[in-house]
């Protein structure tokens, strides 16, 4: 132990009496390991920001149409049937299908998109909560009540207010006029109303108008409302997907078991997220790998640093051998001397990249957020203390295998 702080008090020596070229040897160490470090920090940011603005929440079961040609499989009973069951894990069952059309008020003419849906529609997470009003029930959905839901923008576009709760506008689908009460407001995103207004000025148009209305309400323009195909089951907080989707599907083919097998699935609306995900990881390794290039390039100049200091010192490493000093000793020493400088460098990086980083996600650089992983400044430090070690090897076993006489002669 006690040789071992002897290298280390050598190897500090020698680095300090070289402070200028030591910090010059060091700083391809110190560029390689800060790039990796803030590329990777960025990455893992960038994703977790990417998969928490994307949580999953909600999954969609559909009728599996490589099994039946009945596409109208999932029935008004099946709905009531799986919100029993799932209980606390869900937040609402709806199925939902859209149509689009126009409406005129003496504000003007507008395209209408229209949802319609089931009273759990209320919970819809990707939706704001409601503004004025309530949304319909299970009276109105199976009294096909002509009512509708409109969000905070399309109501401003409308009637120019908010206070529309009670107030009667005419939807046109498939050449049909429908009057529709409404009966509530839903809340709108500022940012969204303002980017939707923008792109509608760029373009010459104005802002749809859209609708959420009672499924049954369908057959109020002429076309047949039968059963499901698909629908959606909004998660409770801290659900996972895929379990609730296979206790959903589980419930469902209870419910149909004499019509066959496999008849539903999850749709995989997380697969591409997942996908994302993949691909985010595998960019960024790229990147970092590039990155690490510069770590090669500092090894390199370890490697030569250590050979200039090996002919510097071959008197010192002559005069050594001939008082008894072993040939693993001198390997050793020189070994300690390049870990430490890459160690030394390694550290440094390791600072000044997660400086980087928590630097462009503070000042908010291309809407960019980090996360400094620690695993990445595990790797980081193992690979800059490994690099000296592997580019020292070559220049500690030429000094070791120098000659005691030959090292002499040049005193």
């Amino acid at each position: 132990m006690g040789q071992i702080i002897e290298y280390i008090k050598m190897a500090i020596y020698n680095i300090l009496s070289n402070k200028g070229r030591s910090f010059l040897t060091m700083l391809g160490i110190i560029i390689g390991i800060s790039s990796v470090i803030t590329v990777v920090s960025i990455g893992s940011g960038v994703k977790e920001e990417m998969l928490e603005s994307t949580e999953e929440k909600s999954v969609a079961i559909a009728v599996n149409g490589d099994e039946t040609i009945n596409t109208q499989i999932i029935t008004q009973d099946d709905l009531v049937a799986l919100k029993n069951q799932l209980g606390e894990r869900t937040k609402g069952v709806v199925a939902s299908m859209s149509a689009s059309g126009t409406t005129e008020t003496n504000k003007g003419k507008f395209d209408a998109y229209i949802t319609f849906t089931t009273p759990d529609g209320v919970n819809d997470p990707n939706e704001k909560e409601l503004l004025r009003g309530a949304y319909f029930t299970e009276e109105d959905l199976n009294n096909v009540e002509p009512k509708c839901i409109i969000d905070r923008a399309s109501a401003l576009s409308l009637f120019g207010d908010l206070d529309v709760v009670g107030m009667n506008v005419e939807v046109l689908v498939e050449n049909k006029i429908q009057s529709v009460q409404i009966i509530g407001v839903r809340d709108t995103d500022e940012e969204m109303m303002k980017a939707n207004q923008e792109a509608a000025d760029m373009l010459g148009i104005t802002v749809p108008i859209y609708f959420e209305m009672p499924y049954t309400t369908y057959e109020l323009w002429g076309m047949p409302v039968g059963n499901y195909s698909a629908i959606s089951v909004y998660l409770a907080s801290g659900e996972n997907g895929n379990s609730v989707a296979k206790a959903a599907i589980k419930i469902l083919d209870t419910r149909h078991i004499n019509d066959g097998e496999n008849l539903f699935e999850k749709q995989q609306g997380m697969d591409m997220m997942n996908y994302m995900s993949t691909m985010m990881d595998m960019l960024t390794a790229f990147i970092a790998f590039v990155a690490g290039i510069s770590l090669l390039v500092g090894g390199i100049g370890v490697m030569n640093i250590m050979l200039v200091s090996v002919t510097e010192r071959t008197r010192e490493i002559g005069i050594r051998k001939s008082l008894g000093a072993k040939t693993s000793s001198i390997v050793t020493q020189f070994l300690f001397e390049s870990a430490i400088i890459s160690g030394i460098g390694g550290i440094i990086g390791i600072i000044s990249g997660a400086s980087i980083a928590a630097l462009i996600s503070a000042l908010n650089i291309g809407g960019l957020s980090s996360k400094l992983s620690v695993g990445a400044i595990i790797i980081a430090t193992c690979f800059s203390c490994g690099v000296g070690l592997l580019f020292g090897i070559y220049p500690a076993r030429k000094a070791a295998k120098l000659s005691p006489i030959e090292a002499l002669r040049q005193l």
